[in-house]
This record gives C-alpha cells, sequence and structure tokens, in this order.
C-alpha cells in the first residue's frame, strides 16, 4: 500500500470557504434518516446482535485495498448499523475503517462496530489478484475484462508512443488497478486471448498477529477450506499469542460435504485451549459473487440448513455469507431459521456460545460483494462530478447511499420505513 499517512490529511483536500447551506440541510436529512428508520434503538451491541440473530457484518474485503473506498463504505455503513466491518489485514486499510467510523461517529453517535480482519492458512479465492500485461493485448481486443470487473479495477487506454521508433505508434496502457482488484475472478474467463493470470497469496501471519494487538482491531476471520488440518494448525499457532486482545475469533470456510461439521469440530478442538472470546463460522456459500438473484444466495441458506439439522454442532456462533444479497433473510424465513431460538441451559461460560445455550440458530448475515456494489454506484457517481472526496463533504451522495445501505441492512435488524 503506498497511502499510510492519514487519510484525512493525505488524499482529501480539507472543506474551505463559507459554510455550504445546501450540505447543512443534507447532513440533516442523514441524520433524519438514521433515526426516522429506528437505528439508534435497534442497534445493540455486537455480541448481543450474534445472540438476537440481528447480526450484520460488511466485508469489505480480504483483498480490497482501495483506502478511499473503504473510509466511505465504513462510514456508511456504520451509519447503517452494522455490527462489524471486515477488511484486509494491512495497517492502511485498518485506518481507513477506523477513520470512516470516527467521521460516521460526528454525525451521529452511534456505537462502534467492531473491526475485523481477515487472514487465510492456504489459498482461498478470497485472497488473490489479477494480472496481465497490457502490453501483451492486442488493439483490436473488445476488453471484456473491464466490462466485466465488477469493482472497475481494469483500465485501459490506447497511448501514442514513438520510442525506438521514426513513426507514432499505438500501445495499449494501464492494466489492473492492484489495490482495487479483491480476486472475484469474473474477468478470467471472459478474456478472449487468455492472458489474465491469478497471482494468489497468503497473508504473513506473523504480520497478522501483531495487528491483532492494535487497540483499534477486534477480531480475526481464518478462511480455510476445512480440508487441511495441518495448514489450520500452523496459522492457530501462529495466531494465538494475540487471541487476549480480540473480542471475537471467526473462522469462515465452504461446505464440504458430510464431513464439514466433523472438520468444524476439529478445529474447535484445536482453537478452544486458547479461545478467550466468543467464536464465529462464517458460512461461506458461494464467494465472490456479489449478485442480486434469488438463486445467487441458496448455497449459503443450504450450508445453514444442513448446520441446523447436525446434531453435534460445534461451539459458536453462525453467520451467513458468499452469495448473501436483498433475498437472503427471504430465504432464511421460508426454511424457518430467520432469528430462531435454541434453547437451552445457559452456558456457564458467557464469554462462549454453546449450543445449549439459548441464541439465535443463525446470529447473522455478512454481506460483501452485493453491499459494496448498491453504494459503490453513488460513489463512482461522486468520484466522476468531484473526483477523490470524503462522503460527509457530498451529503447529498452520502444520504443516497445511506438509503441503499439501511435498505440492506434492515432486512435483518427489521428497520422501519422512512418516509423523506
Amino acid at each position: 500500500m503506498s497511502l499510510t499517512l492519514s487519510l484525512q490529511g493525505s488524499i482529501w483536500p480539507q472543506s474551505q470557504g463559507k459554510v455550504n447551506l445546501k450540505n447543512i440541510r443534507c447532513l440533516g436529512s442523514v441524520r433524519n434518516l438514521v433515526k426516522t428508520v429506528g437505528v439508534p434503538s435497534l442497534v445493540s451491541s455486537p455480541l448481543e446482535a450474534l445472540r438476537n440473530g440481528n447480526w450484520v457484518k460488511l466485508i469489505c474485503g480480504a483483498s480490497f485495498e482501495d483506502v478511499v473506498d473503504i473510509r466511505n463504505l465504513s462510514l456508511i455503513y456504520t451509519l447503517a448499523g452494522v455490527d462489524c466491518i471486515d477488511c484486509a489485514a494491512d495497517v492502511a486499510v485498518v485506518s481507513a475503517v477506523n477513520e470512516g467510523i470516527d467521521a460516521a461517529q460526528k454525525i451521529l453517535n452511534l456505537r462502534r462496530p467492531w473491526v475485523m480482519i481477515s487472514v487465510n492458512d492456504d489459498e482461498d479465492p478470497h485472497f488473490r489478484k489479477a494480472e496481465f500485461d497490457p502490453e501483451d493485448c492486442p488493439l483490436d481486443c473488445t476488453r471484456p475484462c473491464e466490462v466485466v470487473c465488477p469493482a472497475n479495477a481494469i483500465s485501459l487506454k490506447e497511448e501514442k508512443s514513438t520510442v525506438n521508433f521514426s513513426f507514432d505508434t499505438i500501445t495499449l496502457n494501464g492494466g489492473v488497478i492492484a489495490d482495487r482488484c479483491y480476486g472475484c475472478g469474473r474477468c478470467f474467463p471472459v478474456c478472449p486471448y487468455d492472458k489474465i493470470r491469478v497471482n494468489a497469496y497468503v497473508r504473513d501471519a506473523s504480520a497478522t498477529a501483531e495487528l491483532l494487538k492494535r487497540s483499534d482491531v477486534d477480531a480475526v476471520e481464518i478462511h480455510t477450506s476445512g480440508r487441511q488440518t495441518a495448514s489450520f494448525i500452523k496459522i492457530w499457532n501462529c495466531l494465538r499469542s494475540s487471541m487476549g486482545y480480540l473480542k471475537l475469533v471467526a473462522v469462515s470456510l465452504p461446505y464440504t460435504g458430510d464431513t464439514t461439521v466433523s472438520s468444524m469440530n476439529d478445529m474447535y478442538s484445536i482453537m478452544e485451549p486458547h479461545l478467550c472470546c466468543p467464536n464465529l463460522w462464517q458460512l461461506d456459500g458461494r464467494p465472490m459473487s456479489g449478485d442480486i438473484g434469488r438463486g445467487t444466495t441458496r448455497e449459503s441458506i443450504a450450508f445453514s440448513v444442513c448446520l441446523a439439522a447436525a446434531k453435534d454442532k460445534p461451539q459458536g456462533f453462525f453467520q451467513l455469507a458468499g452469495g448473501t444479497n436483498a433475498h437472503t433473510v427471504d430465504g432464511l424465513k421460508r426454511e424457518g431459521l430467520f432469528q430462531t431460538t435454541s434453547i437451552g441451559s445457559e452456558d456457564k461460560n458467557q464469554n462462549k456460545a454453546s449450543p445449549t445455550s439459548s441464541h439465535a440458530l443463525i446470529s447473522g448475515i455478512a454481506y460483501g460483494g452485493y453491499a459494496r456494489k448498491i453504494v459503490g454506484r453513488v460513489l463512482r457517481s461522486m468520484q466522476v462530478g468531484h473526483g477523490l472526496a470524503c462522503i460527509e463533504d457530498r451529503p447529498e451522495h452520502l444520504l443516497n447511499a445511506l438509503k441503499a445501505a439501511t435498505d440492506l441492512v434492515g432486512t435483518v435488524k427489521s428497520y422501519g420505513p422512512f418516509e423523506g
């Protein structure tokens, strides 16, 4: 990351000149929206939200490192009442998230969401980037990679070059904007010349362990395939010295068939001796989709149905991810899993969630690509008109983004309608 200085002081101009009365009125509308839909009265502590089944997490992306968007996304979704913001294990990214939260609290004094960073124990689709050499691209290519990229992370431009030639030549310049690419993989199959490569990586677990000790980081999420116990043990041993600093430890994994629940129990037995806080399982149904259709969320709901039917559920809270969108809550309701409660004897250790304790069977939902998409439309429009900007300095855009965010978060939090 090249942007390591304070975001407010380094990449955005400070507001100068006379007070803009229109902006003041728009910020008033922002506060009115948050209050009218009921965010302040319905936003509880993140741990209580887990127990009640109305936990919402914003996934900025384990590989998404555009600090401008991350800062604005964090501001918008903090006002919308999310309980957690998940981001890349990168110092500049963590700072961007916290600056967005701070800015939101200056607009309206809501409680802070937890900040979570992500790490992986092996190759994982969330930890990769696309890359290619634009000079290898034929000039007559229709550039479908640009069109299909949901993050606007590919930019190709024709340029004239006279270097070493006595006449002008046209070359392509640009390529993948690494900070914006979060590894969705949509560009790989559409390239007609098979020029796009995958750059997969594993986050440095030791550096992540040190980052977890920061006062502005509250949680960690370990991405795993669920098949490699040895790799999970290795990363856990690197991270466990930092467990005492955390409020939540999450494990994200896909459904791998009949062995999934037993693998989760094996991982819990590895973690349990060192857990000082609650743990959460992220049921990753269809990773990296970000689509809007009802079918997209089917796999995440199916994963939750399998967990609900299991007799030997692992300890911890359960949260959906991977393909989640505006249809996910309806799908959970059809299965009778939305905010239903498992009643039993209370666990003596209040720091841990027991399968027999009284809390919602499915604790909540994480929104990633879809959450970024519905707000990203507004952010792109703002940048076209104003360049890099703090979204609160363009409150008309903030109001539009917040309406989209509260509509989504409200499906879980049960916000009231907003008129205005």
